[in-house]
């Protein structure tokens, strides 16, 4: 079986979006979401003060224009840099992935 096709059977099993549910609820419980969440608040409040017509903007025009801004001042990366090295480091979530693994590969037996 090609790595492809592993990624893609994982997928079909739903590991992924398991995987990704349980990380973003660890996030959010932890220190570092609610200091995400509020330096986002801030930032927001801080675009909006600085030019007062976003807010009058349709809302996928809005919800554009601040993913754009979000991204250049490189909140993002700050936060997956931390994931990377803090939850995906942790046993349980390698377990889980190895587990599954094992499974794609006794299907394909």
């Amino acid at each position: 079986m090609t790595p492809d096709e592993i990624v893609m059977q994982l997928k079909r099993n739903g590991t992924f979006d398991q995987l990704r549910k349980h990380l973003l609820t660890e996030f959010q419980n932890q220190d570092a979401g609610q200091t995400f969440l509020e330096s986002i608040n801030s930032f927001m409040q801080e675009k909006a003060s600085k030019d007062p017509s976003l807010l009058e903007k349709e809302r996928s025009t809005f919800h554009s224009l601040m993913m754009n801004e979000l991204e250049k001042a490189g909140m993002f990366q700050n936060v997956h840099e931390q994931v990377l090295g803090t939850l995906l480091q942790q046993k349980h979530y390698q377990d889980q992935v190895d587990e599954q693994l094992k499974m794609v590969e006794r299907k394909d037996e």
